[in-house]
């Protein structure tokens, strides 16, 4: 009987440390990625206006257009990254090391494969006599392919408990990027020199990162040989990450597009501006919440569900009070301060700024249960979910287009996420930890 008490007060230790570990990496890793994100917004509150001063409207345009295509740098890796920020805890919490190893292994043979593979298709229509794009848009599609391998060093740091590393990465290619574009101006550089200067800091800071994670921690570095299963599970849960990637993404991708060809080119801009918001306060929330995926993967692994089931709620109740609290501010200054910082007024309306704080708090609001349907690998119900959202919001934003106008677009995809997305996806999160 002595025996049995020992054990179990021991037991009950070990699950009252690792709850406060999981806790402490949470508060950490989001801690440091609202750093990361207020770092990034100030370099780009500096970055364009100089690049617009130094290269003119027209340059402006071709670099503003050259460099978003960097949100690409996470689709082009095929959700690899996804698939061992859902691994690799798993194994730490169990002791597999060695099939971490095969997994981290198996991600950096398909990435590299993929990579030669793109490289090779660009150089043979090259030789082919095809016309490939130069200059800035050559710049921006070489690094991308350059990025992919390097592009799985962020959910290494993060499914190591230790995503504030990845963070401080993020920073320096933040500060590196407006160095580059700094002196460029300082230089006079063209357009193509300003290009360069993005990707040149997204190459070198996650070069970097990915040889400080590896450097660290020697029981994931890749090896010559891996598990012969190790690539076919990394390749399945990849697969369903991108397909649930895509299936979010086609819910909002397509409303500036919408925009410019159901109303006009005033209300295309609107929207423009609305979507950088929004997107800006979403990236906010997720660096807080990003943590959590990774924590509850440590948690089902060790059978804490008691844990999962009370940070699922506390969690959902930060994101909501973080929402909430900064659309209001958005909705009582936000007109004075997009004026103020577009130097000309795109008549933002207090219709629009209503529905851009609905888009930040309804979308958001997922952020949680998500994470913990992902690390439960719940992830063909999501799948299914988001598709029938995107599909049922096309049809819902031509309807609202041309009575609601630009609000009227962006209402959408919230008032979907409240009805039907969000409850589906907390009464399947709430199946998950009971």
């Amino acid at each position: 009987m002595r025996l049995r008490v020992v054990v179990s007060g021991a037991c009950a230790d070990t699950a009252i440390l690792m709850s406060k570990l999981r806790n402490t990496s949470i508060m950490r890793t989001s801690l440091a990625g609202v750093v990361q994100r207020f770092a990034q917004l100030l370099s780009s509150i500096i970055t364009l206006p100089v690049v617009l001063h130094s290269v003119g409207v027209a340059g402006f345009g071709v670099w503003g257009a050259a460099t978003s295509l960097a949100w690409l740098s996470g689709l082009l890796a095929l959700g690899l990254g996804g698939a061992l920020v859902t691994l690799i805890p798993r194994g730490l919490a169990t002791g597999q090391t060695a099939e971490n190893r095969g997994y981290v292994t198996a991600s950096l043979q398909v990435s590299i494969a993929l990579a030669a593979a793109l490289l090779l298709d660009c150089l043979m229509a090259w030789l082919a006599g095809v016309k490939v794009p130069s200059g800035p848009f050559l710049v921006a599609g070489v690094a991308l392919i350059l990025n992919i391998p390097l592009n799985i060093h962020g959910s290494l740091w993060l499914s190591l408990h230790k995503g504030h590393m990845a963070a401080l990465w993020a920073t320096v290619q933040t500060l590196l990027g407006l160095a580059f574009v700094l002196l460029g101006a300082f230089i006079g550089a063209g357009v193509t020199f300003m290009v360069a200067a993005i990707y040149g800091a997204l190459l070198l800071s996650n070069a970097g990162s990915l040889a400080h994670v590896l450097y660290l921690h020697h029981h994931i570095r890749p090896s010559r040989q891996r598990p012969p299963t190790a690539l076919r599970i990394v390749l399945g849960h990849s697969g369903l990450l991108f397909t649930l990637t895509i299936a979010g993404t086609c819910a909002t991708a397509f409303d500036n597009v919408f925009a410019l060809v159901w109303l006009s080119p005033a209300a295309a801009a609107q929207m423009a501006v609305a979507m950088r918001v929004c997107i800006t306060a979403t990236g906010m929330v997720g660096a807080v919440t990003q943590a959590f995926w990774p924590s509850f993967v440590d948690a089902f692994a060790t059978n804490d569900h008691a844990w999962a089931r009370r940070i699922l709620w506390l969690g959902t109740a930060a994101v909501v009070a973080l929402s909430v609290g900064g659309s209001g501010l958005l909705v009582a200054f936000g007109a004075p301060a997009l004026r103020w910082w577009l130097h000309q007024n795109l008549h933002i309306s207090a219709p629009l700024l209503w529905a851009m704080a609905a888009w930040i708090t309804g979308l958001t609001l997922t952020n949680v249960p998500g994470a913990l349907l992902n690390a439960a690998l719940k992830f063909k119900p999501q799948i299914a979910i988001l598709s029938f959202a995107a599909a049922a919001g096309f049809g819902l934003k031509f309807l609202a287009a041309h009575t609601f106008g630009v609000p009227g677009i962006l209402l959408v995809t919230p008032a979907l996420w409240f009805a039907f997305v969000a409850p589906l996806y907390f009464w399947m999160a709430g199946r998950v930890v009971t």
